[in-house]
């Protein structure tokens, strides 16, 4: 795998985390990164959108990450805020890489940055990688969604429609979790704040990228998932201030991080303040 030990001036990726008062969720999602870095060469940079709780003191102290403050954020910017502190993170990392991450993105074994930068490799012409979807369901959802998916897709090729597979050109690197050559979107001056019509940075700066004549591979999510979860909309659920639209999908995504924050691999990271040490 491309990049070599931290001790390097120039790092081979940027990750950079949006932040408002998520304390519990940032802890899990930095100290996992970190457990599963080791030799990489990397940096980390957190943009905070105005915490006015603990959780800023509590970054402040850790050294061994860059911590951008934006005072002047609010909730009532939400969720464009996070956009736009991905735009300050790449202005201000010196990565050859600039990885997108949510803090409800947490890592659970070495190597997982591996496909990334495969699939930068096999292709020149790539500008990002990264995989689909990748949530933290109730089992028995997960299982409907395969079996009724698997039925759908049989029928659809019984009469000669096929559906999208992780390699259409519709499908691009969602941004929980998302790789991209920086001084590609520093030359084009990019942005991942979307246009009226889209709801995802990762989709708006796709959508430049392919403008701009860039391919950006997608890889499987069953391989993402070995190594990274993603528990959709966490953040939404434990800051009351980014809350979501619909009852339903709020009570919903308080279960996928209340399931998370009572597991014992989490509860393990909770305790490993050693992770936190420079």
């Amino acid at each position: 795998m491309e990049g070599t030990a931290s001790t390097r001036s120039e790092p081979l990726v940027t990750v950079c985390i949006p932040h408002w008062q998520v304390g519990e969720m940032m802890r899990v999602c930095l100290r996992s990164l970190r457990k599963h870095s080791a030799g990489l060469n990397m940096e980390i940079v957190v943009v905070d959108n105005g915490s006015r709780d603990d959780s800023l003191d509590w970054l402040r102290s850790l050294s061994w990450i860059r911590l951008i403050e934006r005072p002047e954020e609010t909730p009532a910017n939400w969720p464009m805020n996070v956009f736009t502190a991905w735009d300050r993170g790449l202005r201000e990392a010196r990565g050859r890489y600039f990885l997108t991450m949510h803090s409800d993105v947490f890592i659970t074994h070495d190597g997982w940055l591996a496909p990334f930068l495969r699939e930068m490799a096999r292709d020149s012409n790539a500008a990002a990688s990264g995989a689909w979807k990748l949530e933290l369901e109730h089992p028995l959802y997960s299982w409907q969604k395969r079996v009724v998916g698997g039925a759908v897709s049989s029928l659809k090729r019984l009469f000669g429609r096929h559906g999208r597979d992780d390699s259409h050109q519709g499908k691009y690197p969602r941004d929980y979790c998302a790789l991209y050559r920086r001084e590609l979107l520093m030359k084009h001056d990019l942005t991942f704040c979307p246009e009226p019509g889209e709801i995802t940075g990762g989709h708006a700066i796709a959508r430049q990228l392919w403008a701009a004549g860039y391919t950006t591979p997608v890889f499987p999510v069953w391989e993402m998932s070995q190594a990274v979860i993603h528990v959709t909309h966490a953040t939404a659920a434990v800051a009351t201030g980014n809350r979501l639209n619909h009852a339903r999908s709020q009570r919903r995504a308080e279960a996928r991080a209340r399931r998370l924050l009572e597991s014992a691999w989490v509860q393990e990271l909770g305790r490993a303040d050693e992770l936190d040490a420079a």
